[in-house]
């Protein structure tokens, strides 16, 4: 009489096993790097769950804002070049997944801002252009050796020093990281996997089968654990900390640096000034890279990060080596930038303008915000994509580790991802030249610096 209930819970038992998902691949950290690692996974039928420990409207971060600069051109074989590229190839395949999921149209337009690339270097650097002038070139360019031909090509006015190349590719120019951030994240969610927000990952214990992560719920104030069979952590300048029972080793080999962003725009009533073709000038000369002084300290990048709502362009400038040391790196987010720190961004911007005739001078330059981001640097300044280590210096193929990406990782994020998707599933890429990224970027390299 008691055969039929025993064997109807006993299958109830079964289906409730059955149906419990295997612990998820787990990504700390919903920047560029981990959401585009966590989009990689998702589309290959991986289960993953990625944490994020600000909400979704982000307020910090390497990963903040809506450019970056997006570049193609380079020297044969150039692997920033190569990265840039995979990315517009990888962003198309995300386009193509949302249109195809959902009612809404998406374009990759959403994402790039196509514009020329500007660099303006010092005439020491000449054998920058000499090096992307090789017969395999398929990126389109003009350079200007001299005043004269800077006038003649592009309107510009240079000292005598100073040399310009200007890249023309589709896709280069800016892309925009937070809208990325936006689309991998509902993929992600269309693939039906996780995205948590205001998640802060507080422990990580190694087990037998993984990991054991321990985060707490910012709203709720609970603590909760998940296990992961396996962890990628693209945490930026938390990853020495976060890692340090399990990877140790990575707080000596990243090295947060607080660098400063200023955001700029002509005055309203000089902009007005302005004709048609000096405001189309102003949009055609950035993106910008200028190491015209010929130092590193003297270099800077600037971009538009958007037109105002009045229709003015608001200059994004920053310098990769202007860089300060970091006392707490919870409140660095919020320190507001020096009065020399300002009049460093000023003076440059204004000299910019000047070189493409734009006349202006300091006093009609406004400063719109000042932003303090946090680069985490590798001791080699080249980033890691790679497995970790174990003590006998084996790969350690559950923890894949993406950090000191700060200044090259943007256009090339969806790149990354992809190689630490292929990381996890322990597969190796079909393509030749990511097969040598990989190398480039992996295990070996940790072990050269450890």
């Amino acid at each position: 009489m008691m055969k039929y209930p025993i064997f109807f819970l006993l299958l109830i038992i079964f289906n409730s096993c059955h149906d419990r998902k295997a612990p998820p691949v787990v990504i700390i950290g919903g920047g560029l790097m981990g959401s585009s690692a966590a989009w990689q996974l998702a589309n290959a039928g991986e289960d993953v769950l990625l944490l994020e420990q600000q909400d979704s409207n982000y307020e910090y971060g390497s990963s903040l804002g809506e450019a970056r600069i997006a570049r193609s051109l380079g020297p044969k074989n150039d692997k920033w070049s190569y990265l840039h590229n995979l990315t517009v190839e990888e962003v198309k395949v995300l386009i193509d997944f949302l249109n195809n999921k959902s009612t809404d149209q998406h374009h990759i337009s959403d994402i790039y801002r196509t514009s020329p690339m500007t660099y303006v270097r010092h005439l020491r650097q000449l054998n920058r252009i000499e090096a992307i002038m090789h017969p395999e070139q398929q990126d389109s360019f003009q350079f200007a050796r001299t005043p004269e031909e800077a006038l003649a090509k592009f309107g510009m006015v240079i000292p005598d020093t100073t040399i310009v190349i200007k890249e023309y590719k589709e896709h280069t120019g800016t892309i925009n990281p937070q809208k990325l951030i936006q689309y991998t994240h509902m993929a992600i969610r269309l693939l039906g996997q996780e995205v948590q927000y205001d998640s802060k990952v507080t422990n990580i214990t190694r087990i037998e089968d993984g990991f054991e992560v321990t985060y707490s719920d910012k709203k709720s104030g609970d603590n909760l654990q998940v296990k992961a069979k396996k962890l990628i952590s693209a945490a930026g300048p938390w990853t020495g900390p976060l890692l340090s029972e399990v990877a140790s080793y990575m707080d000596t080999l990243i090295n947060p640096q607080r660098v400063f962003l200023s955001f700029l725009r002509i005055n309203p009533e000089r902009y007005k000034d302005l004709n048609a073709t000096e405001k189309a000038h102003i949009m055609d000369g950035y993106p910008l890279i200028n190491s015209s002084r010929g130092t590193r300290m003297g270099s800077n990048f600037s971009m538009i990060e958007k037109i105002g709502s009045d229709g003015i362009p608001v200059i994004k400038i920053g310098g990769h080596f202007q860089r300060s040391n970091i006392d707490n790196l919870q409140s660095i987010w919020q320190k507001k930038l020096s009065q020399s720190e300002i009049d460093w961004s000023m003076s440059q911007v204004l000299q910019y303008l000047n070189m493409q005739r734009i006349d202006i001078d300091a006093a009609d330059i406004e400063l719109v915000d000042g932003y303090s981001c946090v680069y985490s640097l590798t001791r080699t300044e080249v980033p890691f994509v790679s497995y970790g280590i174990k003590t006998d210096t084996s790969p350690d193929k559950d923890l894949v580790i993406m950090a000191g990406l700060s200044g090259v990782g943007g256009k090339g994020s969806l790149a990354y991802g992809k190689m630490a998707a292929f990381l996890v599933l322990e597969d190796v890429p079909s393509d030749q030249q990511l097969r040598a990224v990989m190398d480039f970027l992996s295990l070996q390299r940790i072990l050269n610096v450890y």
